[in-house]
């Protein structure tokens, strides 16, 4: 596993991200960008005609001139998703699969919170007691037991190989199809690894008291439980949960709360962009990414 450290880590590559990168770098401090491998809502491609200076401006344009400009101040970027979160400890960690982040300030911009109702039923509930988004994280705690893995990806592939190898007796549901989403190679692996899979299969329900217990399970309008010690979750947008166990407050809308400095309940971290449902607007995240990156520069200055 890699290991950075660095005075200022913003999590999140659209708008906010890279303005408070800006904003950090040319204050002269280090300052990292965990960017993330989903595009941002700006990488999809359309046209800005409200964003000042610009009459019309394509939004792919737009955010690789924020990108340029970033790293022209020395912000440096790294292309990995956010899985875990420990922001109360002194420094503060963020962990991706593959490596660990240490910062002295975070300053979370990832976008439009996933709204609750695209959560399963007792995921948020079991968040730490057996539902986990991380297998490098808490897969070797289920060793020899039975886990479900949930989602259609090459890492949901991946980790599914992964829990076989820690020897988890794994139930793997893409909820998915087939075609596309995963190379053959690693399909054909899980195949001679005996792991079963679940195609055309949904999950509607994780039960669990204390810890997860079952799945109920959807397998072609057919109602199915399947019993289970631990529940590994893929999914593209993973925040609002993991922000939620790190003890960030969110609201009812699953939106990051700030005050009007941008800072979260907990020091040191700051929040802007969609995920505080702001304005929602491209220069309202902007706006948002330089007062929160302003803040960290002032937090930082007044740590011991």
């Amino acid at each position: 596993m890699k290991n950075y450290s660095t005075e200022i880590l913003i999590v999140g590559g659209g708008p906010a991200g890279y303005t408070a990168a800006l904003y950090g770098a040319r204050a002269g401090k280090r300052t990292l960008i965990l960017q993330g491998r989903g595009a941002s809502r700006l990488g999809v491609g359309y046209t800005i005609e409200n964003y000042p200076g610009f009459d019309s401006i394509s939004s792919q344009e737009l955010l690789g001139k924020f990108r340029e400009q970033a790293q022209r101040f020395g912000a440096e970027a790294v292309s990995e998703d956010a899985i875990d979160f420990n922001l109360s400890s002194d420094p503060k960690y963020v962990v991706t699969r593959d490596s660990l982040f240490e910062a002295k300030a975070v300053i979370l911009a990832t976008g439009k919170p996933v709204a609750r109702e695209r959560m399963i039923p007792g995921e948020d509930r079991l968040l730490g007691t057996g539902v986990s988004y991380c297998v490098t994280c808490d897969g070797p705690l289920y060793r020899g037991l039975p886990v479900a893995a949930y989602g259609l990806s090459e890492e949901a592939a991946e980790d599914v190989l992964a829990l076989h190898q820690l020897g988890c007796q794994v139930h793997w549901i893409p909820g998915g199809s087939k075609e596309g989403r995963v190379r053959a190679g690693l399909l054909e692996e899980i195949e001679r690894k005996k792991v079963l899979v679940y195609w055309k299969t949904a999950v509607k329900e994780i039960v669990g008291q204390k810890g997860v217990e079952r799945l109920v399970l959807d397998k072609e309008g057919k109602k199915e439980e399947l019993e289970i010690s631990a529940f590994f979750i893929f999914r593209e947008s993973l925040t609002s949960p993991l922000f939620a166990k790190a003890g960030l407050k969110l609201d009812h809308k699953q939106c990051l709360a700030v005050d009007r400095f941008q800072r979260t309940n907990i020091e040191g971290v700051f929040a802007a962009g969609d995920i505080t449902c702001g304005g929602m607007q491209v220069v309202t995240a902007a706006g948002e990414g330089a007062v929160a990156a302003m803040q960290a520069i002032i937090y930082l200055r007044q740590k011991p």
